[in-house]
């Protein structure tokens, strides 16, 4: 005796229910891929920046710590990084520091690294106070 179609227990999925959810997981896909590839270039040029920030003060915190303030221009290349940096160091003439005898230079550290084709820096500039220079 035959089973009727009425009692043929249904199993697995048809052919056009397999294709709708392969459409439906490709355009999910296709929606969702470049907003994350956004996402992730957004995240390594914020933590490129943060690094090269942190550079920066680092070289600006090194001004003058180890003897007097050396007027000049320094270039260095972080090894194993795509960092490189430039410190330039030059007096600051402000009437107030003259009259007490102390010496103002203006330091600015600049820290570059290439982001694909695009170049980017960032830059800090502050004044150090020097006495008996």
């Amino acid at each position: 005796m035959a089973p009727s179609d009425k009692n043929r227990i249904r199993r697995g999925f048809t052919l056009i229910e397999v294709l709708v959810a392969f459409v439906i997981l490709a355009l999910f896909l296709g929606a969702i891929l470049p907003s994350l590839s956004a996402s992730l270039t957004s995240t390594r040029t914020g933590n490129d920046t943060i690094t090269a920030t942190a550079y920066a003060q680092s070289l600006i915190a090194g001004v003058g710590v180890e003897g007097l303030i050396t007027e000049g221009e320094f270039t260095a290349t972080l090894e194993q990084t795509r960092f490189s940096s430039r410190l330039t160091v030059r007096p600051y003439d402000a009437p107030a520091a003259a009259s007490t005898g102390a010496r103002l230079y203006q330091v600015t550290a600049r820290v570059g690294w290439r982001d694909g084709a695009r170049e980017r820096m960032v830059s800090l500039t502050t004044l150090r106070y020097a006495t008996g220079q």
